[in-house]
């Protein structure tokens, strides 16, 4: 039986984009080894190679798991690192987002000018 793929995208500022790759390296990648080791590896992200409306949007994908339970950063992070440090980390990360709405208007609109 093939394993599930799932597929995540996160609208990121332009600005803000060494924070969120970062935190990815630093904070995400460790807790997945130390919590998860069946899942360490099974993970890629991608990035769109230039921001639009000062956008970049990063592509995930996930082989295998669920990800409510077991690609879950609340569940990973509080376990590797305690609840509040974890929370602080989150919350540091959810700051990198950009708003739907710009990211949603750039996805719409590109290309329409060609």
């Amino acid at each position: 039986m093939t394993e599930q793929l799932h597929l995540a995208l996160n609208p990121v500022r332009s600005d803000r984009t060494e924070d969120f790759e970062r935190f990815l390296a630093e904070v995400v990648a460790p807790a997945v080894r130390a919590q998860r080791p069946d899942l360490d590896g099974r993970w890629r992200g991608m990035r769109t190679s230039g921001p639009s409306a000062d956008v970049v949007t990063y592509f995930f994908m996930f082989e295998g798991g669920s990800l409510e339970e077991d690609w879950e950063l609340g569940v990973l992070l509080p376990a590797h690192y305690g609840e509040d440090e974890a929370n602080r980390l989150i919350g540091d990360w959810v700051a990198t987002f950009s708003p739907l709405d710009a990211w949603a208007e750039a996805a719409v609109t590109s290309g329409q000018d060609s």
